[in-house]
């Protein structure tokens, strides 16, 4: 039988790190179940730290403790003595992973060994060996396959789930949304679940805008939307809503000179507007940051990062290069873990000319980008007129779909986009009116 006493050294110090630090659960919570403990005092302690995780509580000593006390399982000075020598048996936080790496693959022995025995079990009489023999090795890769092949599938399966899709058999395959922009959405045939999508521009060119009108109209589709924020508060990404919903000016919100019937107006306009935004205005946050915070979020539509630069690697890296380039891998991975699409804003190279039309090669601090991503949208000023500028915004790379121009009129004043009819022809850029051809 499976000696199962180191396991109880590594689940101590796997739910004595989260204690420590909370942020550590992001690395373990898609490795290990509930039912993996084998040890059953701690298996109700780590049920108990995804419940307060889940119901988005701060997780320590404290709010475990009190969690626990009322299951009554075991006394509250039980519980202490058991908490805090978690705490103490932990010989590193950091090894968190290796920790749960030794309790998974124990439960999984030990899933097999059960699975075994009880095929076993039954023997193997000395007439029909072979068909016995046959029905036993089926028997033995029906145990073992699911470990071996994860998310491997027949391609006559697959191929029945897009035809059920395609006959409307089924409402959905894939957890999908748009941008709100016909032109573009036309290219890049929906963001859709276990999809980067990059948007890169200069500094100063709208992209925090243009993704916060972006992350609206996927809101009012019903969906959830969380807008990581690193540049700015959550209450002047609130003010550019509100002015563009409100159609009052953003200098009238900044300056604070509202008359009251304004203010009337803006209170109607936030009761009318759909409570499906979630902002996290903390800077320098994490991929396991994000995992943690969104992992438990219902009808998660899209998780939109500004920006991809500010963002902090848990790992160390030789140069920022490297670590840029490991953060948009992981959150490739995030992605198709989460079956959510990401749109991640990212900084392109300063140049000369602001105005000319970039390319995939002025993406700054990695290489990497441009491969990692699934799709990648490239923004420019095209021209500018005080307030009122013509933007373009060129979907420059699609695995899934078209590529090309659209050109978009941005009101700075109340922070809208709205998709021109022209097409963009690099000769005659120039000629270009904000006024004239509006959608």
């Amino acid at each position: 039988m499976i000696n199962t006493e180191p396991n109880r050294y590594a689940e101590m110090s796997v739910i004595g790190a989260i204690i420590i630090d909370e942020t550590t659960l992001a690395k373990v919570i898609d490795k290990i179940r509930i039912e993996d403990f084998s040890c059953d005092d701690l298996r109700e302690i780590y049920k108990s730290i995804l419940n307060l995780s889940n119901s988005g509580k701060v997780i320590d000593f404290i709010t475990v403790l009190n969690d626990l006390s009322s299951k009554n399982f075991l006394t509250r000075n039980e519980l202490k003595s058991l908490l805090l020598l978690c705490c103490e048996s932990t010989p590193s936080v950091q090894n968190i992973e290796y920790y749960a790496d030794i309790i998974h693959k124990s439960a999984l022995a030990k899933n097999l060994e059960e699975s075994l025995l009880t095929t076993l079990s039954d023997g193997i009489a000395s007439e029909n060996v072979v068909e016995q023999g046959e029905n036993l090795i089926d028997k033995l890769s029906q145990i073992i396959s699911p470990i071996q092949n994860g998310k491997m599938r027949g391609l006559d399966e697959i191929s029945q789930n897009l035809i059920d899709y395609y006959s409307g058999k089924i409402q959905k395959i894939e957890n999908r949304c748009d941008t709100g922009y016909s032109k573009i959405d036309s290219f890049l045939k929906g963001m859709s679940g276990g999809n980067l999508i990059i948007l890169a521009s200069r500094p100063k060119v709208g992209k925090t805008a243009f993704s916060l009108s972006i992350a609206q109209n996927v809101a009012e589709t019903g969906k959830k939307v969380v807008f990581y924020s690193q540049e700015m508060l959550g209450e002047e990404l609130c003010e550019r809503i509100l002015s563009k919903k409100s159609g009052i000016s953003m200098d009238k919100l900044i300056n604070n000179t509202l008359l009251p019937h304004e203010i009337e107006k803006l209170q109607t306009t936030l009761s009318n507007i759909k409570n499906n935004l979630i902002v996290n205005d903390s800077a320098g946050i994490t991929v396991q940051d994000i995992r943690l915070n969104c992992r438990m979020i219902k009808d998660l539509g899209l998780i939109i990062i500004d920006y991809l630069q500010l963002m902090k690697s848990n790992s160390r890296h030789d140069t920022r290069n490297q670590e840029i380039g490991a953060i948009s891998r992981e959150l490739k991975k995030l992605a198709t873990d989460l079956n959510v699409p990401i749109l991640c804003l990212s900084q392109l190279n300063r140049i000369s000319n602001e105005n000319t039309r970039p390319t995939s090669s002025e993406l700054r601090d990695s290489g990497e980008l441009e491969q990692n991503c699934n799709k990648l949208m490239l923004m420019w000023c095209v021209k500018k007129h005080g307030n009122l500028k013509t933007v373009g915004v060129d979907v420059a790379l699609n695995r899934r779909g078209a590529t090309g121009v659209t050109l978009l009129n941005f009101c700075g004043e109340n922070m809208s986009f709205t998709e021109l009819e022209e097409d963009y022809q690099e000769d005659n850029k120039s000629n270009f009116d904000w006024r004239n051809k509006l959608r």
